[in-house]
């Protein structure tokens, strides 16, 4: 049977602290790493219907708060341009239940810009990307690591 102490072993008080302390180092040293560089946001993929090529580009690196996007759309057959067309973007944490949908602007032919895309937080954020016309024709999704 132990029996109890009027006061704490300083030893283990001691070792208790210390463990503390190298914890605390491990968790500051993850936290801010120097080898971090922030996501360009440039993404190049053909959609899963194998029609378009959806070239994605941040104006600026991914951060949190709204981000804007110009994806450049060609047709993977004839290299042209995907001209008039209804482009929409999903943009999903699918860990959390965030997510928002935006529609597109066609800036010039076969660039479309997304605006105010939000990243709420940091972490994944998966951003679907649909070409429309009277039905969907192509779609591409795209993983963004926000920070």
């Amino acid at each position: 049977m132990i029996e109890p102490r009027d006061r704490l072993s300083t030893r283990s008080s001691r070792g208790r602290r210390a463990a503390l302390a190298a914890l605390a180092l491990v968790a500051l040293q993850g936290c801010g790493s120097p080898d971090w560089e922030p996501d360009s946001g440039d993404r190049l993929d053909v959609g899963v219907n194998g029609r378009i090529e959806f070239a994605v580009e941040s104006t600026e690196p991914i951060k949190r708060g709204t981000n804007t996007f110009h994806v450049r759309l060609t047709w993977t057959d004839s290299r042209n341009p995907v001209q008039r067309i209804k482009l929409r973007v999903h943009a999903m944490m699918l860990t959390m239940g965030h997510g928002s949908t935006h529609d597109s602007v066609e800036i010039e032919p076969g660039l479309y810009e997304v605006a105010n895309v939000p990243f709420g937080m940091g972490g994944l954020w998966d951003v679907q990307c649909r070409a429309l016309a009277a039905s969907l024709i192509d779609e591409a999704e795209f993983t963004f690591e926000v920070h």
